[in-house]
């Protein structure tokens, strides 16, 4: 029994899976919402958009290194005038992930800013 618990690490597992990220509603449609978040990576970011796909309601931005945290923003509509915008952080296999991301936080703080109230 104890190899097996040995072999899983169970001290060092507890946050597998999990990454920084943060849910925001903003209140407009779907299409209004994509675009939001466009330009926000670009201007807020400054991040080079990797996947714009508008159908699939995905976009993915990274910073240009290899290796380098990359963000990924879904969307799911909540209703005609509400989007549920989901921003994740995303690192290469094997590094250290943080509990925070700044560029998580620095999307979440400019969305909140344009989401009219």
């Amino acid at each position: 029994m104890s190899f097996l618990r040995r072999w899983l690490k169970p001290e060092t597992s507890s946050r597998i899976g999990l990454r920084p990220h943060r849910t925001v509603e903003l209140a407009c449609g779907y299409d209004d919402a994509y675009a939001r978040v466009l330009e926000a990576i670009e201007v807020t970011l400054g991040a080079n958009v990797y996947v714009d796909d508008k159908k699939g309601r995905t976009i993915e931005a990274g910073f240009g290194l290899v290796n380098n945290e990359r963000v990924r923003v879904s969307f799911d509509q909540a209703d005609a005038a509400a989007t549920n915008v989901r921003i994740e952080a995303f690192f290469p296999a094997g590094a250290k992930v943080p509990e925070r991301s700044a560029a998580v936080d620095a999307l979440y703080d400019a969305l909140m800013r344009s989401n009219p109230v």
